[in-house]
């Protein structure tokens, strides 16, 4: 559970050989903004303090996440209460990119992409492509898909669907860095001179991929007009749910209550990166260095090493 911090103002004294920073809270105390703090790093690695940046309460990244690196408290999420809230994948990698001393979690379909930050090996092991096929970068989770049990999917979107695990949707898939499901021998898809709207909603992270696959699919089928949104995955489950979606994505495993009226399918395998500025000197951290960073218990970058 996303806990609450008061709100607060911090002023600002601009002095002559440092800078303090400013960071901004949102309506309920969050804070949801972090200007650029000074930087201060030498060869063995970075030094200051840690500004830990976090998705949003209901993110499915965020979920994985800290299942995954198991940020928990009798099994409950215990992200430090100090943590910068990022509301979506371009917010969570603008603010590592800006901010020097900051770390933060993407995905690798994302990250690996991103020249403004930096992605850290976890253990040693860098989250390629290989290394999520051969199980040896540990923070990785599935990329779902997901429609209205009772309603099924239309025509339209059963024929997308297809084209996502097809031969041509597959290799979309792994173009991108993620992992296919079907690496080898998925079928090929033959367009169908289907015409129509598809409307798509959920996870931020899923949406770049799912904008990529759109788009190969309608360059097939130019009758067909797919309208991606990412909301979130709380929100494209609810939006499939009540009608107002054809196909929820999600960042995560489906929870017992959702798959209540959700049939999910898993369109690629996904690594979490762990990422921070290029400025800082840190390319490796072990898993439980990162888990004690994101809980507070470890607070500057000397501590790290």
């Amino acid at each position: 559970m996303l806990r609450k911090i008061t709100r607060y103002a911090v002023a600002i004294a601009i002095l002559t050989t440092m800078g303090l920073f400013m960071t901004g809270c949102d309506e309920d105390g969050n804070r949801t903004v972090a200007d650029n703090p000074s930087s201060e790093s030498g060869e063995s690695g970075a030094a200051g303090q840690i500004t830990v940046i976090t998705r949003e309460d209901g993110s499915g990244t965020r979920g994985a996440f800290v299942e995954i690196v198991d940020v928990t408290v009798e099994d409950n999420d215990n992200i430090t209460m100090e943590a910068v809230v990022a509301p979506g994948t371009s917010v969570m990698m603008t603010n590592v990119a800006e901010n020097p001393l900051a770390i933060g979690y993407a995905s690798t379909g994302v990250a690996l992409g991103d020249a403004r930050i930096s992605v850290l090996s976890i253990d040693g092991v860098a989250p390629t492509v290989e290394n999520m096929l051969n199980g040896t970068y540990a923070i990785q989770r599935p990329f779902i898909i997901g429609y209205n049990t009772d309603a099924g999917l239309t025509d339209l979107a059963q024929d997308f669907v297809d084209f996502i695990f097809s031969a041509q949707g597959q290799a979309v898939v792994a173009g991108r860095n993620y992992v296919p499901v079907t690496p080898e021998g998925a079928p090929e898809y033959a367009p169908g001179g289907l015409t129509g709207r598809i409307v798509v909603n959920g996870s931020s992270s899923v949406y770049s991929l799912m904008q990529h696959l759109s788009e190969a699919y309608q360059a097939l089928n130019p009758g067909v007009e797919i309208d991606v949104h990412g909301a979130g995955t709380g929100h494209g489950i609810s939006a499939a749910r009540d009608g107002l979606a054809d196909i929820a994505m999600s960042s995560r495993d489906l929870r017992e209550s959702e798959l209540e009226f959700m049939s999910p399918l898993t369109i690629a395998i996904d690594g979490i990166a762990v990422i921070v500025h290029p400025d800082n000197p840190t390319t490796d951290l072990s898993l439980e260095t990162v888990r004690n960073i994101f809980l507070g218990d470890v607070e500057r970058w000397e501590n790290t090493r």
